[in-house]
């Protein structure tokens, strides 16, 4: 069989070339001849500099590449100059620093020389690119990982991690390609560039958020697209971008920045509730979109009082569950940071579970669902429960006559959610958890229902002793929101075979009476959770009415949305 060359044995064979020819026209071949000496290989040469906003001076600099391997020490400036015989590109490269800071980063392209700068920044890019820590992908680095590690992957790291820092306040848009722009670190004397300078505003709100690169570099990986769905985590967190903005001083979790506010209301149809605010969490000042200034009065641990008295509670991911004045009334709504998304990230199985109305003028009841939407946005199958338990099932392609629904993006913002049959164009956003988790949360233009959905998982069964303390909003069944209660509950015993968990509920958070709940995990459906309805004895000794409901926690969010089909309210449950 064919024996492939290499580049090197090619450019050997044909170094020999005019030899053997002149060897053969003069009858050559004699012992007398001059040994021909190949030509040598050009080694890989790669450059850069190390600095987190001062230089690394005097360190290691080590690069793994296709093929070969090598290391120098970096210079006073930070710079350093490897020549990798035997390597091609693509390569990675790590170097610590003074403080025992690990940094890595990457260099890909062709040819005999490239660029790679070691930065806080380039950490984040590996991060983003691998979807794991950038230690890993180091240490792993073979021929097989080379050969997947292309120009246009890292291009998009390097894009994706430059608009997280800009939300952050931190702007190297103008730097070019933070892996290959001219960097000079400042050193003795010599003051940075303004590439060093974006550095130094990194370190210092890394320090003022309280934030480590390590707890950034977790969050970046974790919510990048290469990160495996196994990676994602349903622990409430917040996103990168919010990690390095000031938080209020009773709630870490509320940060400063741009956030989408959606809530509902009993409407005739034809808007959406739906601004943008901006929100200052040192100041806890917050301005909508027609510039008024609305001032938020702490009440307790992320806990909030807004100006027409409505109570308004933060969860552990960032978002904002409030009481919004509307009209008069009060109405259920949630803020949550400002993100765009691609397209592509709608696809996926879909749970939801929501107060609507599925005719037109008809009543609002409790109803859900369970959808899934291809790479485009078009919705291929769903699961549409009228009574958030009977359902209805079917494939939703153009040839089987069901109606084409699609998604597009909506240039101001989120989605469009159209039904081409029907007429009706729902608003859809997302928001991506510091856990990768999305939540999707869509609203109505014909009589302003609030949907929220999340990504579908089989639920899992608690540990016994788990104490879970939480914040309730009620949404009544004419949209409009009851004040903030608080409750707690301890799982007494877990029923493996039966799918089931025994807890003990403080239905009255005034006297701290209990009363003991049965609730099966993955019912009606995978990813559902539903309490039988029952008459208990509570822990005084009384008999109490347990009402049925059906829940849906929703990923990553530490808010579970919580359905009562006996009176149609859907209570929004946060854990504190």
């Amino acid at each position: 069989m064919p024996v492939a060359l290499s580049p090197v044995r090619l450019h050997r064979l044909f170094s020999l070339v005019p030899v053997a020819l002149a060897l053969a026209a003069c009858g050559g071949g004699s012992d007398s001849a001059d040994p021909v000496v190949p030509t040598p290989a050009t080694p890989l040469t790669l450059t850069g500099t190390a600095a987190t906003g001062a230089a690394i001076a005097g360190k290691l600099v080590e690069a793994k590449c296709n093929g070969g391997n090598g290391n120098v020490n970096s210079l006073a400036d930070g710079s350093y100059t490897i020549a990798v015989t035997g390597g091609q590109l693509p390569c990675v490269l790590r170097v610590t620093a003074a403080d025992g800071t690990v940094l890595h980063s990457l260099a890909t392209g062709s040819g005999n020389a490239a660029k790679a700068n070691l930065t806080p920044v380039s950490e984040l890019v590996l991060a983003n690119l691998s979807g794991g820590t950038p230690a890993s992908y180091f240490g792993s680095f073979d021929a097989t990982a080379a050969a997947a590690l292309t120009s246009a992957k890292a291009e998009a790291a390097v894009t994706a991690v430059v608009a997280t820092l800009k939300a952050a306040g931190v702007d190297l848009s103008a730097t070019g390609n933070v892996l290959t722009a001219t960097l000079v670190a400042a050193s003795g004397t010599t003051a940075g560039n303004d590439f060093d300078k974006a550095l130094d505003a990194l370190q210092k709100k890394l320090a003022d958020s309280g934030t480590t690169l390590a707890a950034l570099v977790q969050t970046v990986a974790i919510s990048s697209p290469a990160a495996p769905v196994t990676a994602l985590s349903n622990t409430p967190s917040l996103p990168a971008e919010l990690l390095l903005q000031p938080a209020a001083s009773n709630c870490s979790a509320l940060r400063s920045g741009k956030y989408r506010l959606v809530y509902n209301r009993n409407h005739a149809g034809g808007s959406y509730d739906t601004e943008v605010l901006t929100v200052n969490a040192t100041t806890l000042t917050v301005v909508n979109a027609a510039g008024e200034v609305n001032q938020l009065r702490a009440n307790g641990q992320c806990r909030f009082l807004t100006p027409a008295n409505g109570d308004a509670v933060v969860s552990q991911a960032g978002i904002m569950v409030l009481q919004v004045q509307d009209g008069g009334s009060f109405h259920l709504g949630l803020a949550f940071p400002e993100q765009t998304h691609p397209l592509s990230a709608l696809a996926g199985d879909w749970n939801a579970l929501q107060l609507e109305r599925t005719t037109d003028n008809g009543p609002i009841h409790l109803s859900s669902g369970t959808w899934t939407l291809d790479a485009t946005g078009k919705l291929t199958a769903a699961t549409f429960c009228e009574d958030a338990v009977t359902c209805e099932s079917g494939t939703l392609a153009a040839t089987a006559g069901f109606p084409g629904i699609a998604s597009s993006v909506n240039t101001s913002g989120g989605f469009n959610w159209t039904n081409s049959r029907d007429g009706w164009t729902d608003r859809v956003f997302l928001y991506r958890t510091g856990g990768g988790e999305l939540l999707r949360v869509s609203l109505s233009d014909a009589g302003g229902h609030l949907a929220l959905s999340t990504r579908v998982v089989a639920s899992t069964l608690p540990a016994v002793g788990r104490v879970s303390t939480f914040w309730n909003i009620t949404q009544n069944n004419d949209y409009t929101a009851s004040a903030v209660t608080e409750g707690t509950n301890t799982v007494r015993s877990v029923d493996s075979a039966a799918g089931s968990f025994l807890r003990d509920n403080q239905f009255n958070a005034t006297t701290g009476v209990t009363r003991p709940e049965t609730l099966r995990v993955n019912a009606p459906r995978s990813g559902f959770s539903a309490r039988q309805g029952e008459t208990v004895t509570a822990s005084d000794g009384s008999s109490s009415a347990v009402g049925r409901f059906v829940a849906l926690s929703l990923r990553g969010t530490g808010i579970m949305s919580v359905g009562f089909p006996g009176n149609n309210t859907l209570v929004l449950s946060v854990n504190q």
